[in-house]
């Protein structure tokens, strides 16, 4: 690699610490809140790993301990693995080919394998530290549970500094190939990638459910076996997760010669794509680049017109110039492939699931399974519409950008800006988790009443996720970037997953556990807590209020304080 990386790599240290060093000027109370509440979810998943590898901890269950941590390790790392891959490679496109510094350090005298080994280093940054934040827990749990070591713990940080290193290296290999060759099409090209490897996904875990099913239904006892067996393909030797997974195994076991082996396996294999990828950046990135940004806009059809003109009729509960904000919204979150293509596919593989719960035989059928499994249900439906309010929600104010002045010309008063980010936000989560809720509980025949009760839940749900995004994101905004994954990294994008998550778990809480514990309560133990149904809605009713009308009033009072 030519030169150049040196002076950016120390150009960007220079930012990081200037940044790091603004956060003195932050509120202590936004920081501890912050800190306070990562340190508690972090703690909680500790404490799950921690005794779940501790359940599998007696002598009689060494042999099958054994096998489940290798089979749990390969699996937890190879879906990482390709999350990663997927992760890395849409951060790299933005970062690459959308960002306003690529195109300054063009400008320059800047070799294009250099901006592309600064880009990277940035998008490899940026893309792991969540999944870090995740996978600690289980690692730190592993060693804590069996007593590794004391080089276990920093050895397994340079073991997953490494093992991050090598999807980082082949999304951005990926992404100038496409971007070369594929110029006129490359969200589109991601989106289908991404698609076709959740499709992939789906089919095996459908194979693996068969063969439980079929075992179960067969009087075969050896069920676990068999499926097991099926998800040794996650630990061939040739994979990088099954180095990681192995090598931490040794580590924590003070196997000190095999787990060398294994972390110079990951070194010389990310080296070596790492350095592959260099040498192609020099041969395609540029022409890519400049491929990318002279690339002309489709014409829009008939079709797509009368959708969206059909949209703005069916909004006529708000006023009309939210209406039109809200139709733009729509227009930019359709015609992004990348975006509604996650939407798609998570949600449907929820709806998938939803509908194939009937072919579970057995206990589901029993009162306290279909109780618990409804609210299981609506659990991940809401766990999951936290992630995509704050990964897609959350930073549409920000990309407003320097487009802000254009808004400020029209005649729409500047709340009516964010205001319209919660109702696009809110009527888009109402629609399809509502729908998802209602499948799971017509399909396992809850009650009408445990129905509307889970259709309250998943209202209120809605509203105070819709508020906290948007709320959010015009209290933090940051007009600075053009990249949503970069924005939601920030500080105001942990914030709202953060209260999220405590929200989403509150509101569950208080909603349904007591119908819960009133059905499979007994005598008066039922009647007794019959009363805290309606004291959890109403609590869970408050709290929806509070979570979507505190956040909008504070974000519209801050964002009517901006500058153009």
């Amino acid at each position: 690699m030519t030169g150049g990386f040196a002076e950016l790599a120390v150009a960007r240290t220079r930012v990081s610490l200037n940044t790091f060093r603004s956060l003195r000027k932050q509120s202590t109370l936004k920081i501890a809140t912050i800190v306070f509440f990562a340190v508690l979810l972090w703690v909680g998943f500790f404490w799950l790993f921690l005794d779940g590898f501790r359940f599998f901890g007696g002598d009689d269950l060494r042999d099958f301990r054994i096998l489940l941590v290798d089979i749990l390790f390969a699996i937890f790392f190879f879906s990482l693995f390709v999350l990663l891959l997927f992760s890395n490679g849409i951060i790299a496109y933005g970062s690459l080919f959308r960002s306003r510094e690529s195109a300054f350090l063009f400008a320059h005298p800047v070799p294009a394998p250099s901006v592309y080994a600064y880009k990277l280093s940035e998008t490899l940054m940026f893309s792991s530290w969540a999944f870090l934040f995740l996978a600690l827990p289980l690692i730190v749990a592993f060693g804590v549970d069996v007593k590794a070591p004391w080089y276990y713990y920093p050895g397994a940080a340079l073991f997953f500094g490494v093992f991050a290193a090598l999807p980082a290296a082949l999304g951005g290999a990926f992404v100038l190939v496409i971007a070369r060759f594929f110029t006129r099409s490359v969200k589109r090209v991601l989106a289908w990638c991404i698609v076709l490897a959740l499709t992939v996904a789906l089919v095996w875990g459908l194979g693996l459910f068969r063969t439980y099913q079929a075992s179960v239904s067969n009087g075969d006892t050896g069920w676990m076996r068999k499926v097991l067996g099926q998800l040794t393909l996650s630990q061939s030797p040739l994979l990088p997760s099954y180095w990681i997974s192995a090598g931490l195994q040794n580590l924590a076991a003070g196997e000190l010669r095999d787990a060398t082996y294994r972390f110079l396996l990951l070194s010389s294999t990310a080296m070596f794509l790492g350095m592959a990828g260099i040498h192609v950046a020099g041969v395609l990135y540029a022409p890519g680049y400049h491929a990318t940004q002279a690339r002309t806009r489709r014409r829009r059809g008939r079709i797509e017109g009368r959708f969206f003109r059909g949209l703005e009729r069916s909004l006529f509960f708000v006023k009309p110039e939210l209406r039109i904000l809200i139709v733009k919204d729509v227009k930019n979150f359709v015609r992004d492939p990348v975006q509604w293509s996650q939407v798609l596919v998570f949600f449907g593989l929820l709806g998938v699931y939803f509908v194939n719960m009937r072919n579970v035989q057995g206990e589901v059928d029993s009162p306290f399974w279909n109780n618990l499994i409804n609210v299981l249900n609506l659990v991940a439906t809401s766990l999951t519409l936290s992630t995509f309010t704050s990964r897609f929600i959350f930073p549409l104010v920000s990309l407003e950008g320097k487009r802000f002045w254009v808004l400020k010309l029209l005649p729409i008063e500047k709340k009516n800006i964010v205001y319209s980010k919660f109702w696009f936000a809110f009527v888009g989560s109402f629609v399809i988790s509502q729908g998802l809720i209602l499948l799971s509980d017509a399909i396992l025949g809850v009650a009408p009443a445990v129905m509307a009760l889970h259709a309250l839940t998943m209202l209120i749900i809605c509203a105070g996720l819709s508020g906290l995004s948007a709320g959010i994101g015009a209290i933090y905004p940051n007009r600075r970037e053009t990249n949503p994954s970069k924005i939601v990294s920030g500080f105001g994008g942990t914030l709202n997953l953060i209260f999220s998550l405590l929200f989403v778990t509150l509101v569950v809480i208080f909603m349904t556990l007591p119908y819960h514990l009133v059905a499979m309560g007994r005598g008066s133990t039922a009647e007794y807590l019959e009363g805290f149904i309606v004291l959890g809605c109403v609590l869970g009713a408050v709290l929806g209020a509070i979570a979507t009308v505190v956040p909008l009033a504070l974000g519209v009072k801050a964002f009517e304080r901006l500058e153009a």
